[in-house]
């Protein structure tokens, strides 16, 4: 039966259309935006006041800069995931009487979305920093990534997988997709950054600690990768359990 109901719930996801649109545009939008910013710092030293930052960026964290633009549109995707079955047609009523062990869809449809934003998010980094190194010519082999830099891709994969439960679990507490948009996407596009600044318990925010699986750890605003890794998998892994509990045992 589970393997029957994760077949079911990939043709869901293989078939809704908003859902690709925003995998195609987190993976084709962000490459250009890459090589557009790669080719406009070529020639520059790192410490060049024509770059977005003065502060020189070490080679390893280059491109990374990129990680926020495609995270919002991975919110975006788990969002959308975890609300659709409660929409106008209300789905879920469909999928539970199909699959009446509602923990086992629950686990299912977190499980295969991890999965799915997980090669999202190796796609998207992937190819964002072989387009920064080619266009920037950092004196980085692109096609010979060093090993610093794979374990910074890792991070971005890792780091968007949980957060992308961690919206799912909100979204499925809510029965909506705007809520956890809402409490969560301002964290990645700069507000995250801004209260870390000045409040130090910022840093223990979901999606600002596992910024610190892929950020600088020079910027001083970010927790260590390996407690930055703990910190965001915590808060995924309390927040899909609450959402598990109300999933099974509330009425639809």
């Amino acid at each position: 039966m589970t393997l029957a109901l994760a077949r079911s719930e990939t043709t869901k996801l293989l078939t809704a259309r908003p859902l690709w649109i925003l995998a195609l545009v987190t993976v084709l939008g962000t490459w250009p935006m890459a090589w557009t910013n790669a080719v406009s710092s070529a020639g520059l030293e790192l410490d060049d006041p024509r770059l977005f930052s003065a502060e020189p960026v070490p080679i390893e964290y280059q491109g990374f800069e990129m990680a926020g633009f495609g995270g919002v549109l991975i919110l975006a995707f788990a969002a959308v995931w975890a609300g659709s079955e409660y929409g106008s047609g209300r789905q879920i009523r469909t999928t539970l009487l199909a699959t009446p062990q509602r923990m086992r869809v629950f686990v299912v449809k977190a499980a295969l979305l991890a999965v799915t934003v997980a090669v999202i998010g190796f796609l998207t980094m992937w190819g964002t920093v072989v387009i920064t190194h080619l266009g920037a010519e950092t004196g980085v082999d692109p096609w010979a990534l060093t090993p610093a830099i794979w374990a910074n891709i890792g991070g971005v994969t890792l780091a968007w997988s949980l957060a992308a439960l961690i919206v799912f679990a909100v979204g499925t507490l809510a029965r909506t997709a705007i809520l956890p948009l809402v409490l969560i996407t301002p964290l990645v596009v700069g507000i995250g950054d801004f209260l870390a600044g000045f409040w130090e318990g910022a840093k223990y925010l979901p999606v600002v600690a596992g910024a610190a699986l892929y950020g600088d750890p020079t910027s001083g605003i970010l927790l260590t990768p390996v407690l930055g890794g703990l910190v965001q998998a915590g808060w995924a892994v309390l927040l899909l359990s609450a959402a598990a509990l109300v999933f099974v045992r509330r009425d639809l």
